[in-house]
């Protein structure tokens, strides 16, 4: 779970692991979900900042 959130390869994580890349996505399916809600949920976040002026800056 760790090399996934590490941002390394799936197929080599699987390979590492001694299990295939379906199996290892299956495992990991609940965490990989979590993970993206959470990528979401940033991008959301700083897309909203980015709509809001900040205080004391003019827009130009």
């Amino acid at each position: 779970m760790f090399w996934l959130a590490s941002g390394v390869d799936p197929a080599e994580c699987a390979r590492r692991a001694g299990q295939s890349i379906q199996v290892l996505f299956r495992y990991y399916a609940k965490f990989l979900a979590e993970a993206r809600n959470h990528a979401n949920d940033l991008i959301e976040e700083s897309m909203r900042r980015g709509e809001r002026p900040e205080d004391g800056v003019l827009d130009t």
